[in-house]
């Protein structure tokens, strides 16, 4: 049997490395578990957990990561041209 503690999951959100040691955000979708590196990646996957589950390749999930970031600086609508 494998120790469950020393492997690591991908967040289904933003696709960070979890190990489940190191958290205790934790969801249950179709009887399998899914760990998160902050409550607002587990918040959003409850909401809409099919939206995450859909096979994502790495440049799916910068491209996610990216579009978090922009909106945090610029907001929403991006950038103004004024």
């Amino acid at each position: 049997m494998t120790d469950i503690t020393k492997k690591m999951f991908l967040d289904p959100v933003c696709g960070m490395e979890i190990s489940p040691a190191s958290t205790n955000l934790v969801s249950t979708h179709k009887g399998r578990r899914y760990y998160f590196c902050a409550e607002c990646c587990k918040e959003a996957f409850e909401k809409k957990p099919d939206k995450y589950l859909k096979p994502k390749g790495p440049f799916g999930r910068f491209l996610d990561r990216l579009t978090k970031a922009n909106e945090k600086v610029f907001g929403r609508h991006g950038p103004s041209c004024h």
